[in-house]
């Protein structure tokens, strides 16, 4: 009996127990007595309780996560050990492996996987397929351990990824043997349809792939090998999506030809293509779609998306600069007039030539005409009127031309002889 309790484990009992033919427990009251017996020895031994209730952790929410179990006495006799502790470990249906690990283990410390085992400590287990599992840890001594309990889902595949059309980005997988790893298209159209985008389609855990013009709004590619061990005999798959985009460009625009004098312009950026949202950089280091410039000089423009390939040529920021000038235009030469009242003045402009703008003494334009000349309505009393002109988007200032209006000579009298 004592062998009973110190070499063999409950689950191997119980195993054994099953087995029996029903026949003989029936009949044979040698073997129920016996039957009796063995419960009675294995449900009073000390270490059932702990193997049977053990501490859960519930590792269920996530096919990757770390949780660290606060440590416990170890006092049952489980698996075939003894000074053990048992914990039942709720999974995730998409982990395929779970380790442990511990600042107390030994090297030499293991452990029991539903019984099975015992494996060190340091050697992960393939639970691919299981709800739950339990995890015996039987170690001499009753200090208690703090256990670290990981799930992983056996490989893991980078990131969906954005790309601009003609443009090269890294697709990577780990977890999977690299000799058994093939990529393939399987998304729009027949699989393989978009396979020319990619650098190489097995033998790989990393592939490059540049989208082509007018590739889909999106294409899957799925990834398909033997996983590494522990579980090297799984065949597991994954998707990336690659989202492609048009090719980024970059306008630049001025809201006048030149600087006026004086003045200040407005230079505009305007991206197109690429992945939103857009980020600016001037050479003035101003980081806005648009800037104020007073001064000549040459403005270049940085524009970047959100996109993921690398910044290789018309891959990274894109670029645009445009060079401003200063104009400062001269006013008008216009000599002044004297008519007599009741009459018409014709105004000219002489020089430095147009466009030409006319107003009268309140500034106000008095015609939508561009030319050298004009005629004044009849006038009966002075006033002054003004001209300016335009010289590459800038307006020159004005030029006063006084209208003097004389009266009329008295009307002379006729004497007769």
């Amino acid at each position: 009996m004592l062998l009973l309790k110190s070499s063999h484990s409950i689950n191997q009992i119980f195993r054994f127990l099953i087995s029996l033919p029903a026949r003989l427990i029936m009949y044979n009251n040698y073997a129920r007595i016996g039957l009796l017996f063995i419960l009675f020895v294995v449900l009073t031994d000390k270490g059932f309780a702990q193997c049977s209730v053990p501490i859960v952790v519930d590792l269920s929410g996530h096919a990757d996560t770390t949780y660290t179990q606060p440590g416990s006495s170890r006092s049952g006799n489980c698996c075939g050990g003894t000074n053990c502790i048992s914990y039942k470990v709720l999974i995730n249906p998409q982990t395929d492996v779970l380790a442990i690990t511990s600042g107390q283990f030994a090297a030499s410390d293991k452990y029991y996987l539903d019984c099975a085992g015992p494996y060190n400590v340091n050697q992960s287990a393939c639970i691919s397929g299981k709800s739950s599992v339990i995890i015996t840890f039987c170690k001499p001594g009753n200090n208690a351990i703090d256990i670290t309990f990981t799930t992983t889902t056996g490989i893991s595949t980078s990131p969906d990824m954005n790309l601009r059309q003609g443009c090269t980005g890294s697709m990577s997988v780990t977890g999977l043997q690299t000799s058994t790893i093939t990529w393939t298209s399987i998304y729009p159209g027949t699989q393989g349809a978009y396979n020319s985008y990619l650098s190489q389609t097995s033998g790989v855990s990393t592939v490059n792939v540049t989208p082509g013009a007018s590739s889909p709004a999106y294409i899957d590619y799925q990834v398909t090998g033997i996983e590494q061990s522990p579980c090297s005999t799984l065949t597991k798959s994954d998707t990336v999506r690659v989202y492609t985009y048009a090719p980024l460009t970059v306008s630049l625009a001025s809201s006048n030809p030149t600087i006026c004098s004086g003045g200040s312009v407005t230079l505009t950026a305007t991206p197109s293509g690429g992945k939103p949202a857009y980020s600016y950089l001037w050479s003035n280091g101003a980081t806005t779609p648009s800037i104020s410039v007073s001064t000549a000089g040459t403005y270049s423009v940085s524009i970047n998306d959100q996109s993921d390939q690398s910044a290789a040529a018309g891959c990274g920021a894109m670029s645009q600069s445009i060079n401003m000038t200063v104009t400062t235009p001269v006013a008008p030469t216009a000599p002044p007039v004297t008519i007599c009242t009741g009459n018409t003045a014709t105004l000219n402009a002489i020089a430095p030539g147009g466009p030409y703008h006319w107003y009268d003494v309140n500034h106000n334009l008095v015609c939508n005409c561009t030319s050298s000349s004009i005629t004044t309505p009849v006038l009966t009393s002075s006033t002054t009127y003004y001209v300016s002109t335009t010289l590459g988007g800038c307006q020159s200032p004005e030029t006063a031309i006084p209208v003097t209006v004389s009266p009329l000579p008295p009307t002379p009298s006729v004497v007769s002889q």
